[in-house]
């Protein structure tokens, strides 16, 4: 029976394989001492990416830089003789050692002192010319053919594998058949060919030390082994060795087979557990063309939770974003105007407004690509780069007495966003999308087990995912501007209207994201089903506290958590005592922005009379798909010359944890 290369143990030695690699030809050793009591230093190939055969299957340690952890070889780590850690000959250079795709490889110090210069003399002499590195083993991958004919593979832990490995050397060495049920015990069942070799591949592994031996095994690198040197094709095959290196005494007896046979069954439910949770997954989101998935998550062994990983950012990628810029140079945004624009479009005349013009038409041809459509036959569209322009302001008076003195100088998005309160209050935003917008979220997590026995089933458990839907949406906001305004073309109209518009759809959007919804409208929080609720009757202390328990019952609760209601409910809580006989309210400031409880509240006539809403606004999201489309009404106030501006923006608005919120209504 064949045997195998022993996992050297120790009581302070991780669990370990050993790779045996060896020197065939004499090669010129640098650096040798002209003296006794010199040391020497060596070029030393540790190990290689060649097949190397073990009786539980071909194995192959990946030697590119990603795939092999160097820090211990290159902080000095020490150089044994026969893997015998109290014997020690020398040390590694620091940071010497390389890993350049096919090999491992650097430097090492034979110290003199080590032995009075006896192995120094035997590498000298090319007597000493072997080495074998010593590893710790952390990610696998077990490659082989299915029943079906087809190359199939999965990722295996590396403890569990070595784990595999170890029981199987003691207990049954050599038995091919007990080491793939120890292995699919832990892994899962793999549907592989019964008498297909299986290939493992070392993606992830340590050296931890690295010996001078006298055996023989891997003829592809050693002492003076350079990486330019050919290595040889065929696999090799691991040799026959003498007596096992000695290890920590051992108390566990061979399984029972009734114990082998309750492992087995464990291991089959744990399959078909995974297996059609696998396939739950997949019908969930079927409409993501996800099955090819699904078959290569169970035919290579993927666990359940990697599965739902993928998912999760296969999903993601679809809903994509676009660049809405249309490459207008400095010079033309800062030329661009808004009011000439509205000029041109009441009069239907763009002799004057070519560069607008011009503008309009290159944002909408993008934007038809991106599957946005223009709401207004009429209508021009506002590039992104106006929308993200600075405006400088003058002196507030080109645009009459209608203009503010206190505008800013922000560019359209920024306002619109300042204009939300729920954005203020932490609500985040996504823009740029394309088409339809789908964003995973984890609905629910997976659970620990105490196993009873050593043969126990573990009931598997895993994450569970849902989508949040955003899809395009139209909102319409309207304002009105004089005749003498639209006369002007100063950046301050320009600013000014920007204002307007960003003020009307931030008030719109802001409803959107707290009230029900309605018809073309998103449904915002307190139409989202799975809310908490608080009661708001003769509102006090208990109910508020109830507000925030309902929230950290989902894990949401966090110091950026507000209270959102009503000035009128505010200035109530403002004159109402935490406690009796006391002199400490509810809310502390002012109506618009104070405090509750400690955190932060604010109120707005945004929300439905007699309400509250408590809970973290960052789960609320407003989605956009870059387009500000202007549409114009010359007879909105005919007699006074006031002429009505519509605008259509394309947006959405999601609650990602509806268990992030908790409202009160009818609030005494």
């Amino acid at each position: 029976m064949k045997t195998s290369t022993p996992m050297t143990r120790s009581a302070a030695a991780p669990l370990t394989l050993s790779r045996q690699i060896t020197f065939t030809r004499a090669a010129p050793l640098a650096d040798c001492p002209d003296e006794p009591g010199a040391d020497l230093t060596v070029d030393m190939a540790f190990a290689s990416d060649l097949p190397y055969e073990r009786w539980w299957g071909i194995e192959i340690l990946d030697c590119r830089p990603e795939s092999v952890r160097l820090d211990r070889l290159n902080d000095g780590a020490a150089l044994l003789y026969n893997h015998n850690w109290n014997d020690l000959r020398g040390s590694h250079v620091p940071g010497s050692v390389v890993a350049d795709g096919h090999t491992v490889r650097g430097q090492a110090v034979l110290a003199w002192a080590a032995d009075e210069g006896r192995t120094i003399a035997l590498v000298t002499a090319g007597h000493l010319t072997k080495s074998s590195v010593g590893y710790e083993v952390h990610s696998v991958i077990e490659q082989t053919t299915g029943k079906d004919g087809r190359a199939i593979e999965r990722n295996l832990n590396g403890r569990q594998f070595i784990g595999a490995v170890e029981r199987c050397q003691r207990e049954t060495p050599g038995d091919l058949t007990a080491f793939r049920r120890a292995l699919d015990a832990h892994a899962g069942p793999f549907e592989r060919a019964s008498d297909a070799p299986a290939t493992y591949r070392v993606i992830d592994w340590e050296p931890m030390e690295n010996s001078l031996v006298t055996v023989p095994a891997d003829a592809s690198v050693g002492v003076g082994r350079t990486a330019s040197e050919p290595a040889p094709s065929a696999p090799v095959v691991e040799p026959p060795l003498a007596t096992p290196t000695p290890t920590l005494p051992l108390t566990r007896t061979a399984m029972t087979p009734e114990e082998i046979a309750a492992l087995e069954r464990a291991a089959n439910d744990k399959a078909q557990q995974r297996i059609n949770s696998i396939d739950a997954i997949a019908t969930q989101f079927e409409k993501f063309d996800v099955k090819a998935m699904a078959d290569h998550a169970i035919r290579s062994g993927t666990s359940v939770d990697d599965f739902t990983k993928a998912i999760m950012d296969h999903v993601a990628k679809r809903g994509t974003t676009w660049t809405p810029e249309i490459g207008m140079t400095p010079k033309e945004v800062k030329t661009f105007s808004i009011v000439r624009a509205i000029r041109a479009m009441l009069a239907n005349d763009w002799s004057s407004a070519g560069l607008e013009r011009e503008a309009s038409v290159a944002f909408a041809d993008k934007a038809q690509k991106a599957g946005i459509q223009r709401q207004h036959e009429s209508s021009f569209f506002l590039p992104m780069e106006i929308q993200r322009r600075d405006m400088t302001v003058g002196t507030g008076t080109a645009g009459g007495n209608m203009v503010a003195t206190n505008l800013r100088p922000q560019d359209f998005i920024s306002l619109l966003r300042n204009s939300t309160l729920l954005k203020q209050l932490g609500a985040r935003t996504l823009s740029g999308l394309v088409g339809n917008a789908d964003i995973t979220r984890q609905t629910g997590a997976a659970t620990g087990y105490w196993l009873a026995t050593e043969a126990t089933a573990i009931t598997e458990s895993q994450q569970t995912i849902g989508l949040l839907q955003l899809r395009p949406k139209v909102l319409g906001a309207y304002t009105e501007l004089t005749r003498l305004l639209i006369q002007q073309s100063t950046p301050d109209a320009d600013q000014f209207v920007m204002e307007d518009l960003s003020q009307v759809i931030g008030l719109a959007l802001d409803a959107a994201g707290i009230n029900v919804g309605g018809a073309g409208a998103p449904v915002g929080i307190l139409g989202t089903g799975g809310i908490g609720a608080f009661t708001g009757t003769t509102l006090a202390l208990a109910a508020l506290l109830d507000a925030q328990v309902d929230v950290a019952s989902a894990n949401a609760l966090k110091p950026t958590c507000a209270y959102l209601t009503t000035p009128t409910v505010a200035s109530l809580l403002a004159g109402r005592q935490r406690f009796a006989s006391t002199d400490t309210p509810l809310w502390k400031g002012n109506i618009l922005e104070g405090e509750v409880l400690g955190f932060k509240g604010a109120s707005t006539n945004q929300m439905p009379a007699a309400t509250a809403i408590f809970g973290d606004f960052s789960q609320v999201i407003f989605a956009e798909w870059g387009a500000l489309e202007i549409a114009t009404n010359p007879y909105a106030n005919f007699q006074a010359g006031i002429t009505g501006i519509r605008a259509f923006y394309t947006c959405d608005v999601g609650i990602r944890i509806a268990g992030a919120f908790s409202a009160a209504s009818t609030i005494t």
